[in-house]
């Protein structure tokens, strides 16, 4: 298994703590973070954004579609989002390709040069997901409202 500085974990936390306030007015706690299994199962909202360069790997937010929604209702000023929508899924899609744009630039500030792909967006119930070769580190956002996301960063140096 690949091995994986833990100091790298950081930037992840502090680009979703300046985004999410940013955005959506969401503040949050950070959860025990923990490494988890390479293969997992997750419910219901997945956004998955790549990493290359310096680091690679991906990084995959994992929500209910409720998180998704009430998230989505604050990031366009409290609109009601009844239904995880086109719109809904792109102010998602944003919320975290926003998040790692601004970890990209916390790593180039380190000398560290990470690119990012494009967000895709998972919907579904039991799905599998697998972060081979790569050690997957959960990072718990415990938000203020009562709601969570799990950011799953899985990456190895280059």
């Amino acid at each position: 298994m690949a091995s994986v500085n833990v100091e790298y974990i950081n930037p992840f936390i502090q680009a979703s703590q300046q985004v999410l306030k940013q955005v959506a007015n969401i503040d949050f706690k950070l959860g025990k973070v923990y490494v988890k299994e390479p293969t997992y199962k997750v419910n219901q909202v997945v956004v998955i954004i790549g990493m290359t360069g310096n680091i690679k790997g991906q990084v995959n937010f994992c929500m209910s579609i409720d998180t998704a929604k009430k998230i989505a209702s604050m990031m366009m000023g409290g609109f009601p989002v009844s239904s995880f929508d086109e719109l809904a899924k792109s102010a998602i899609g944003e919320m975290a390709n926003m998040i790692m744009g601004n970890t990209s630039t916390l790593f180039s500030q380190k000398g560290l040069k990470v690119e990012i792909t494009p967000p895709s967006i998972l919907i579904g119930e039991n799905m599998t997901l697998s972060t081979t070769k790569m050690i997957n580190i959960c990072v718990p956002l415990l938000l203020d409202n009562g709601d969570k996301i799990d950011m799953d960063v899985a990456f190895m140096e280059n």
